[in-house]
């Protein structure tokens, strides 16, 4: 650009229109782009966005002056009404994603606490009653995998209630004790909190053999 007003300022031979038109373009570069400039939807004259007369009911289309915006009331009737209703859609979509937005945070479920279950590998649910652990093998699985039918390897189903998952039989109450000791002595959580819930509610009996790892357990955590 610098280059060629050079030539404008130094050369007769240019056409003064060309000359013309390469100041309006510098002038369009080194303008300051902070200022909005509108075009009169009437006449078409330009004029910054503070100066301008806006449509009321749009807030889209702009005058140079109010004798303008009458005239072309009539002519602008028809692009206003697309643009209200462009504006009315837009705001729909923005009050609907952020009704989305609100909803996902809102009725989010927290994560899991057993992560998800091994058989059918669904997130367990939080709630007691949505899953259930295994003293034999220590797993935690869903309800869902708990209450269904075992199956053997051709597809029989299993008359003996046995574990889904490692399919050892299901003990009796001094087998499922036992195998609660040994979940116990294997520092298992679970276990740990399952027998302080039945010394909580009066099975006293259990508190003989689980003092010591509620000790241990005790001295971890000072440590």
């Amino acid at each position: 650009m610098s280059g060629e007003s050079d030539i404008c300022k130094d050369g007769s031979s240019v056409d003064d229109d060309v000359c013309d038109v390469i100041g309006k373009l510098q002038n369009m570069s080194t303008a300051d782009e902070e200022i909005a400039l509108s075009v009169c939807a009437n006449c078409g004259k330009e004029g910054t966005s503070d100066n301008m007369n806006i449509c009321n009911k749009c807030k889209v289309t702009t005058y140079c002056n109010a004798v303008c915006k009458k005239v072309h009331k009539k002519k602008h009737k028809k692009e206003c009404e697309e643009h209200v209703r462009r504006a009315a859609e837009k705001h729909n979509e923005e009050l609907r994603l952020a009704a989305e937005l609100h909803d996902e945070k809102l009725f989010k479920e927290p994560p899991s606490q057993h992560g998800d279950c091994p058989i059918c590998f669904i997130r367990i649910p939080n709630l007691n009653t949505g899953w259930r652990y295994q003293t034999c093998c220590g797993k935690v699985i869903c309800s869902g995998c708990f209450y269904a039918p075992v199956y053997d390897n051709q597809g029989n189903e299993v008359s003996e209630e046995k574990c889904p998952f490692c399919r050892v039989p299901h003990p009796t109450d001094e087998g499922a004790t036992e195998r609660a000791k040994i979940r116990v002595e294997l520092d298992d959580p679970i276990a740990i909190y399952d027998k302080g819930c039945d010394y909580f509610i009066g099975q006293g009996s259990v508190m003989q053999w689980l003092i010591p790892t509620l000790v241990m357990l005790i001295i971890m955590g000072k440590e």
